[in-house]
């Protein structure tokens, strides 16, 4: 599966689009004892981690179809072409949008490897769905895929680097991106805390790190040389 995970959420009114690539990877856990280093069955005990390697705002208004052309010439680089997967907020933006990805993937212009991935979120529960064009299809609740988010945040295996471009801008959202309950209701929604506050980047970046926990099969770091290697 890819090693990085491109989630772009596409800007409506309010929002400008947003894109953030993360790469998955896998670490076997260092310790002293040997119960530290091996599981239950005398494997390598192995955690993964997200690592942020792109964070990118376009400008609130920016055409979609500028969106997807950037896109593309992201995922034309060398690093990216044969070992990334786009995966795509589709929620409210209708088939136009979707049939403008599928045409640039069609025209070789999103990789190589892997079909673009649509996700609509929903308050409902997560439901796979299918193929449509040549880009896969799939229904989440969006209470998931932010927790997941925040499940690696609290365990600090969310890697944002200081000096990456956006990294400040990315954090404060993410700060400010908070689970709201409905008094009627009861239910939860995660939504940014105040209306002034942007979740484009935050709803990319989650959406990133979801679709690599579901789908993909990641590489790990050597802790002894400190190498990116292929999870077996």
């Amino acid at each position: 599966m890819a090693s990085y995970t491109l989630g772009l959420d596409l800007g409506k009114e309010r929002d400008p689009s947003a894109l953030v690539i993360a790469e998955h990877v896998q670490f076997m856990v260092p310790g002293r004892l040997r119960d530290e280093c091996f599981d239950d069955t005398g494997g390598p005990r192995i955690e993964e981690a997200h690592h942020i390697r792109h964070i990118q705002r376009f400008e609130l208004g920016t055409p979609y179809d500028a969106v997807v052309d950037a896109v593309g010439e992201l995922m034309s680089t060398p690093e990216l072409r044969s070992d990334a997967v786009l995966v795509f907020d589709r929620t409210g933006v209708g088939g136009a949008v979707a049939d403008l990805i599928d045409a640039a993937y069609r025209r070789g212009e999103l990789g190589r490897c892997y079909w673009p991935l649509g996700v609509t979120l929903t308050a409902g529960f997560a439901q796979h769905g299918g193929k449509g064009g040549q880009f896969w299809t799939t229904t989440a609740h969006k209470g998931d895929v932010v927790q997941r988010l925040y499940m690696l945040l609290e365990s600090e295996r969310l890697k944002i680097p200081l000096g990456l471009a956006g990294a400040e801008q990315l954090t404060k959202e993410v700060r400010a991106f908070r689970p709201k309950q409905n008094p009627r209701t009861g239910n939860l929604s995660f939504e940014a805390e105040r209306e002034s506050d942007h979740d484009d980047l935050v709803i990319a970046l989650a959406l990133s790190v979801w679709y690599s926990h579901v789908y993909c099969k990641p590489r790990y770091i050597d802790p002894q040389s400190g190498e990116l290697r292929e999870a077996s």
